[in-house]
């Protein structure tokens, strides 16, 4: 007899390996699914089928815990990879690769942009610090801010505003993102429905993931699908995507190379530009889009 994660693994692989044609930009087309690489936790197959069954009880109950698990995660660094649909004509952008460094208090958040096409180098939030603002050095110079490798500040929502971010950085993190999950979900009421859709292997990183889902009335919400990816052996947040009604994704958020090992320090949430005892002149950047 087939087990638990053998049964949906087979049900939900073909449709993964679409997602992750989706998120890297190539189109879909049929072809036979690459091997994947070795799992980074591996379980025992009855292991994960009693840990499968414990989630497919009580989905809701399961996040409780995730969320719960993700109160102790004080600081870490991660490979982020994010695709947002965002700006006034909501165009779908991404992937994006960033690295970033996390620390939970005071809260803290550096990022360093990977891709060569981004806008930005780097950008930095420490609470208490610089006036709460946002601190970022852009990759050339662009009107209304200062040229690299120059410090600007702006205020937390102006990446938003400007349609650089759907959420300002104090919404990073693996905690937040299952927090704000539970929020909608029992914001929503009745109006939720939260399902457990087995256990598969991401394609893109090879754990072996819870996948949840959460699904609202396509007429009262606009973005009325999430998907959920935890981590089985840690019981970690590692992705989640949020799709449109015509099944579009919205916006997709995945989380790699996790290290929870890390002793971070106030030093490993400053700039590039602003280490040294000589750090170049900095000042508030203007209150308008960059270009």
């Amino acid at each position: 007899m087939m087990t638990v994660a053998r049964r949906n693994r087979s049900r939900v692989l073909g449709g993964l390996a679409v997602l992750v044609l989706l998120l890297s930009g190539c189109p879909a087309r049929p072809s036979r699914v690459a091997p994947q690489p070795p799992p980074t936790n591996a379980l025992l197959p009855a292991e994960a089928d009693a840990r499968a069954e414990v989630v497919r009880r009580d989905p809701a109950a399961y996040l409780h815990r995730v969320a719960f698990i993700c109160q102790s995660l004080d600081q870490y660094t991660l490979l982020f990879t994010r695709t947002e649909r965002r700006g006034f004509f909501q165009q779908l952008y991404g992937p994006e690769h960033i690295r970033c460094w996390f620390r939970r208090r005071p809260f803290s958040v550096r990022m360093q942009f990977l891709d060569a096409g981004s806008r930005y180098t780097a950008s930095a939030y420490a609470e208490g610090q610089a006036e709460n603002k946002v601190r970022f050095v852009t990759r050339r110079w662009m009107i209304g801010l200062l040229p690299p490798p120059q410090v600007n500040h702006v205020d937390l929502l102006a990446p938003v505003t400007w349609g650089e971010s759907k959420r300002p950085l104090t919404e990073f993190g693996l905690e937040r993102l299952v927090q704000r999950s539970l929020e909608f979900f029992h914001a929503a009421g009745g109006d939720a429905l939260l399902t457990y859709e087995g256990v598969l292997h991401l394609p893109e990183t090879g754990p072996l993931v819870h996948h949840l889902r959460q699904q609202y009335p396509a007429g009262r919400y606009r973005v009325p699908i999430q998907e959920l990816y935890i981590d089985v052996a840690t019981d970690w947040p590692v992705g989640t995507v949020f799709k449109l009604a015509s099944g579009q994704i919205d916006a997709s958020y995945f989380y790699t190379e996790i290290d929870t090992q890390v002793r971070l320090t106030d030093d490993d949430f400053l700039l590039d530009a602003e280490r040294g005892a000589t750090q170049p002149t900095s000042r508030p950047a203007a209150a308008t889009k960059p270009r």
